[in-house]
């Protein structure tokens, strides 16, 4: 919108035709002319051809007052457009339009391609909290209302909502006033009722479904009056020598009007627990109704006032008379005007976008001749520059070609040999490396399968397998636990030595030279050729180390004869891309629990720096619904017959199944232990051999695979390498 000194602000209500013109002239506000034409009837009367009857009386308008030079700004009733307000996190300024979009798509009860909007964000400057006011009206509604504009001839150059110019008069005027006391602006108009809250430079609105129209319709009904004849005597009411019979008839619309007001103050107050009203300023020519003042400031407890003019606008003085007397009127029309000259508060503008653009072209339009004027004559120069410059440049090229030429013809020779070595070059090499690229691909699942298959030698008693604990008697498991021939692995850890790492100092392990890195695998494809694997350096291998805890009394024992003697036995075989070399010192740690077995354990992860965490539960991951889920429900789904439903009420009760049988027995006597071997890698060529051999593993004892699925055996929790 062009920057003037002058501009109209326009209403067209249901009942008059408003309008006001203020120049401003250095700091000062001048009313130069208004207007306040009445319809010949009110646009809500049935059969009425709303859109002619305001094209005539905006020809009126147009035949006495002159709107050419000046901004033009109107407004749309409060109940044609939507009005919403929401609380925005702390944010950048820079955020805050998309998260005002996302909010105007949740808040506005249409598709947001279908209306036209605007928002004013709302903020003081010692509080971190944003309020955002996101007003809208549909943009059917928009181009109805604007085509009475244009048929006439009338260029709009913003279009606001009546309840927001009616606070940016109210703003503008008061701008002066130190009351920090909350505010009511009512403005009862034809058809509704718009109810503005002003609070700590922050704004609240809300349109009523209740007008002038409702107390004209009560007397047509009381009285048996036609509808203009009750018209003109509400009008009237306040000379009438009937004024109480008219209030009493009057009175429930009164009532409704008040319980609506209520209404909105307690959802206000809802939303603002802090918020102190005080007092009630009423505009419109309905609130010259009798008795609404007294009874509104009966009913809502508050200071109803009704002022009569506004402070900080110069009125000439043959109009002064008559502008007090439809001031409250033109409150609308003043806050228009105010956006027009660009002393408003709220600069809510939801006028088309296309409009927009053009109403910003057109202002731009002597600019943009000059700034072409100008682009032509830089343009003449530079044409004529250029062809002086490549006239030298001609001269000059002819000098420097020459050994151009040979240094490109050399660059050509050099291209063909290079594409002639290309296509002659042997394949074979880059086909094997692509090969490489499988290598040891079955090494994890082959080293968990070894210490699988190793625990399961321990041949557990069949009790400790079962999965059904309630048959089990707490008293005897706790009696016979310490002979329990069973492993609980909790942790399986590798750390990987490259080849040609310090392997010379410590144990077959090299728990004293490892070399500490935490690759988890070696790119053998890049760090080796078939011709020349290995030579002269150390094989590259893992150090495994295995962590659990066992209630065997002879944790020792048992250890030695069952799980380490089945790695000696299994060192080396054909099916296994590796050798396991296993030295006197595999029991890296043996300790009793203590009071570390009893439930919430801490343990330290050995080598490395994460901080000891409780030991967790057994979780199992269910790929239908993406979660987690607990060991003990999935128990519970197991034992439930086919097609049945939880019952969640049971199921909030019941705790959960615990992690391991009876996992609050006496845990002290237990043995936590940690073994450590080596995993030594074969050549990739023995390796890619070892994954085409069926052989099958060796079997397990029978004690072992007479439960493979339904116990806790080998209860690994985490794998990390």
């Amino acid at each position: 919108m062009a920057k003037k000194n002058d501009a109209w602000g326009i209403e067209v209500g249901a009942n008059a035709l408003k309008a006001i013109r203020l120049v401003k002239q250095g700091g000062q506000l001048t009313v130069v002319d208004y207007a306040v034409l009445p319809f010949k009837k009110i646009l809500t009367t049935p059969d009425l051809n709303v859109d002619e009857a305001i094209q005539v009386q905006l020809d009126a308008f147009l035949a006495k007052h002159d709107i050419n030079k000046s901004n033009v700004v109107v407004s749309v009733p409060g109940n044609m457009a939507f009005a919403r307000f929401a609380k925005l996190p702390p944010v950048e300024p820079k955020k805050i339009p998309d998260i005002v979009r996302f909010e105007a798509v949740q808040q506005i009860p249409f598709p947001i391609e279908q209306v036209e909007w605007d928002y004013q964000v709302f903020q003081q400057e010692d509080s971190p909290d944003v309020e955002v006011g996101i007003f809208a009206i549909t943009k059917e509604r928009v181009m109805t209302f604007l085509t009475n504009y244009r048929r006439v001839n009338i260029s709009v150059d913003a279009l606001t909502l009546s309840p927001l110019a009616v606070y940016n008069a109210f703003s503008y005027d008061n701008a002066d006033d130190d009351d920090p006391a909350g505010t009511i602006y009512m403005d009862i108009g034809t058809t509704s009722t718009d109810v503005i809250i002003v609070e700590s430079g922050g704004i609240w609105l809300r349109t009523l479904p209740i007008g002038g129209n409702q107390f004209t319709e009560a007397l047509v009904k009381a009285f048996k009056l036609s509808f203009p004849k009750a018209e003109k005597l509400k009008r009237e009411a306040s000379t009438s020598k009937y004024a109480r019979q008219i209030f009493q008839a009057m009175r429930p619309i009164f009532a409704d009007l008040v319980q609506e007001v209520q209404r909105s103050l307690g959802y206000y107050q809802s939303l603002n627990r802090d918020a102190d009203l005080t007092r009630l300023v009423g505009v419109g020519s309905t609130f010259r109704l009798p008795g609404l003042t007294k009874f509104l400031k009966q009913q809502l407890q508050l200071d109803v006032v009704r002022p009569d003019g506004f402070k900080r606008i110069h009125v000439d003085g043959r109009q002064a008379a008559d502008f007090a007397e439809n001031a409250m009127n033109l409150a609308t029309a003043y806050g228009c005007a105010l956006q027009g000259l660009g002393l408003e508060t709220v600069s809510a503008n939801v006028l088309p976008a296309a409009i927009l653009k053009q109403r910003l072209w057109r202002s731009k339009q002597p600019w943009i001749a000059a700034a072409a004027a100008a682009v032509a004559i830089a343009s003449g120069l530079a044409v004529g520059r250029y062809y002086l410059e490549n006239a030298n440049y001609a001269a000059s090229a002819a000098e420097h070609d020459r050994p151009v030429q040979g240094v490109i013809s050399r660059a050509n020779g050099f291209s063909s040999s290079y594409n002639e070595l290309q296509n002659t070059q042997d394949p074979h090499p880059q086909i094997k490396n692509l090969r490489r690229l499988l290598d040891y691909r079955d090494l994890w699942p082959k080293i968990v399968e070894d210490i699988t298959l190793a625990a399961a030698t321990t041949q557990p008693p069949a009790p400790s397998l079962t999965a059904d604990y309630a048959k089990l008697d707490p008293t005897a498991v706790e009696r016979e636990r310490d002979r329990w021939r069973r492993l609980y692995i909790d942790q399986i850890e590798a750390e990987y030595q490259p080849m040609g790492g310090d392997q010379t100092a410590g144990d077959a392990t090299g728990r004293t030279g490892r070399t500490g890195s935490a690759d988890l695998g070696p790119d053998l494809a890049t760090r080796y050729n078939a011709e020349q694997f290995w030579a002269g350096q150390s094989a590259p291998r893992y150090v495994v180390t295995v962590t659990g805890t066992t209630p065997y009394a002879d944790a020792a024992t048992l250890l030695d004869q069952t799980f380490i003697q089945w790695l000696k036995k299994n060192a080396e075989r054909q099916d296994r891309p590796y050798k396991i070399i296993v030295d006197q010192s595999v029991i890296a740690s043996l300790r009793q629990l203590g009071e570390e077995g009893l439930p919430g354990e801490a343990r330290t992860n050995r080598n490395t720096n994460r901080r000891p965490r409780p030991v967790a539960e057994p979780r199992f991951n269910n790929r239908r619904n993406g979660s987690n889920q607990r060991f003990g429900d999935v128990m519970r789904e197991m034992e439930m017959p086919r097609g049945a439903t939880p019952d969640l009420a049971q199921a909030e009760e019941t705790p959960l199944y615990p992690a391991r049988p009876f996992v609050d027995l006496d845990r002290s006597r237990d043995w936590r232990f940690e073994l450590t071997w080596v995993v030594e890698l074969k050549k990739p060529d023995e390796a890619r051999r070892s994954e085409t051999l069926s052989a099958p593993p060796p079997a397990p004892p029978p004690a072992a695979q007479a439960s493979p699925t339904d116990g806790t055996h080998v209860s690994s929790q985490e794998v990390r390498s």
